[in-house]
């Protein structure tokens, strides 16, 4: 009689997220890597879309325009930083890569919650003053959550994006505040605000950065400009 090798189903832990399965750890290593070298890196893509309109909405929030701007920042934070960052989440689940294909869903899904939020501010749908604004204040702190649990898991790829997502992280709980208390741009409330703001744009620089080293890197096929970790 034959021997019939049993093998027990169980638990592996990827950059995709935890798998149960039959599959030996070898094989789930080379469909892990099949996966990643099938389709092109969005990192690039989603970092810069997250950049830019966390740049442009952190100025207005750290006081260097009027909060009249915050209408303004609409376009790039619906279709550059809202859609166009999205997508790049997508295709980073493609990729199995759970922490970038999250973050850029997230992130992505928050710009646009927000510029349809300041859309509807400019037509007076919304109020600009009471519990609207608490409730913006409950997104900002929501986010600022999701933030610090993307860069707890951050810690074990590089630190160019624990450097986004800390920042990021005061940045939202700070700009956050202000709202809470329903008194954005009045007394010490504004510079809490005007502080989160800045941080808001340090997390963008980062961001910046991220994606530029990203991109060369991959272009150039070594360590042209450090991440001080992994991809």
């Amino acid at each position: 009689m034959a021997n019939v090798e049993r093998i027990e189903r169980r638990a592996s832990w990827t950059k995709g997220g935890p798998i149960v399965s039959n599959m030996r750890d070898e094989e789930i290593v080379a469909l892990e890597e099949q996966a990643a070298a099938t389709i092109g890196d969005s990192t690039t893509m989603g970092l810069w879309g997250f950049a830019t309109g966390t740049w442009i909405i952190g100025t207005v929030i750290a006081g260097v325009f009027p909060a009249s701007a915050l209408v303004a920042t609409a376009p790039v934070l619906l279709i550059f930083a809202g859609i166009a960052q999205f997508i790049a989440g997508l295709y980073a689940y493609r990729r199995a890569n759970s922490l970038a294909a999250t973050a850029f869903c997230s992130f992505g899904s928050f710009s646009v919650t927000v510029a349809v939020l300041y859309l509807l501010q400019a037509a007076g749908v919304v109020a600009t003053t009471g519990n609207p604004i608490v409730l913006e204040g409950f997104l900002l702190e929501s986010f600022g959550f999701i933030a610090l649990a993307l860069c707890i898991a951050a810690l074990r790829t590089n630190m160019a994006l624990v450097a986004v997502l800390a920042t990021l992280t005061v940045g939202y709980v700070l700009a956050g505040i202000p709202a809470l208390a329903n008194s954005v741009g009045t007394g010490g409330w504004a510079v809490i605000g005007a502080i989160g703001g800045w941080f808001l744009v340090a997390s963008a620089f980062f961001a910046y950065y991220a994606g530029m080293a990203m991109v060369v890197n991959s272009t150039w096929k070594r360590t042209a400009l450090p991440i001080w970790g992994e991809p």
